[in-house]
């Protein structure tokens, strides 16, 4: 642990109650072999930090053989989906800086992508605010390696969402996009995300709606739903996520902007054409939250103090 590691943003140990330096890192190799000689993070060669314990990291690796979501296949292409994802956060992000006050110095703002994946809308939300540090952490190892070679000015690492490594209340907004559906247990990320987050501070969140166009027709001819991708552990209706924000004392705003209805297959899209004004209407007549879009978009509010305890899906 005598090498000089350049571990550019204040990283924080929960377990240890303090923050992290040079001094606690060893290498991968080491920290792979069970060797760490007491470090609490490993530098990887290409110079970022690696929280997961070394057996986890092979096993977590989604992006080992390539981007399972397509997604710079997707904004090359111009995927409604993904054009869609990243312009929607974009405008989320600029309405939840417009409402809070910077925790940075002269007037930064600290942004987390938490799931950042490659980096892509890390990077894009930089882009837009240059004003703003950026900050990504993921769980593959591939996909943090991606990023810092491809976003080099930005600060990445890996690790586990449920065990974010960083201070108390130091982001000012927390992004949480297409993470929700893949976490055993929301609860527990959002109570890591609150830990990290200002009082006051937002986080944006995206999710498939479960009950989308789509599968709303197959639930009425009795076919199960479908997830949109065979990675999701499952998926929440609008009204099911809503309540685990205000379980969490949290405030939330649904947006959930038409974009091109589903992509099953030309019937599909055609009834979804037709139908979806008509029942759009009728559920906000009944006061209904429930969306018939793919995705849905949160922009969630932290309570003004951090001190409500959340607890397990299970408990």
């Amino acid at each position: 642990m005598s090498q000089n590691y350049n571990i550019s943003c204040t990283y924080w140990s929960q377990a240890h109650s303090r923050s992290l330096g040079p001094d606690d890192a060893c290498p991968l190799n080491e920290w792979c072999a069970g060797n760490p000689r007491g470090a609490l993070l490993a530098m990887h060669p290409r110079g970022f930090p690696v929280f997961l314990p070394g057996a986890s990291i092979t096993a977590s690796d989604e992006y080992a053989n390539g981007d399972p979501y397509l997604v710079q296949d997707g904004l090359e292409s111009g995927s409604g989906f993904q054009q869609r994802r990243v312009e929607t956060t974009l405008k989320l992000v600029a309405t939840a800086l417009s409402r809070i006050s910077p925790t940075g110095g002269a007037g930064t703002v600290r942004i987390l992508d938490v799931a950042c994946g490659a980096g892509h809308l890390t990077a894009a939300v930089s882009e837009q605010f240059p004003m703003a540090e950026l900050y990504g952490i993921d769980y593959s190892i591939t996909a943090v390696d991606k990023a810092v070679t491809e976003y080099p000015t930005l600060t990445f690492c890996c690790g586990d969402a449920y065990d974010l490594p960083y201070q108390d209340g130091w982001f000012d907004l927390v992004l949480l996009n297409n993470i929700w559906e893949h976490v055993p247990d929301p609860l527990r990320l959002l109570a890591a995300v609150r830990r990290v987050l200002k009082p006051g501070g937002f986080v944006v969140v995206s999710t498939p709606s479960r009950y989308r166009f789509g599968n709303l027709v197959r639930v009425l001819v009795g076919r199960p739903v479908l997830f949109m991708s065979r990675l999701h552990v499952t998926e929440y209706t609008v009204g099911q996520v809503l309540e685990q924000f205000h379980y969490a004392g949290m405030e939330a705003e649904v947006f959930d902007r038409p974009w091109s209805g589903p992509t099953y297959n030309l019937a599909t899209f055609l009834a979804y054409k037709i139908a979806s004004p008509v029942l759009t209407v009728l559920l906000r007549l009944i006061g209904s939250h429930h969306s018939l879009e793919q995705t849905v978009f949160y922009l969630v509010r932290n309570s003004d103090t951090n001190n409500k305890v959340i607890g397990s899906a299970g408990s």
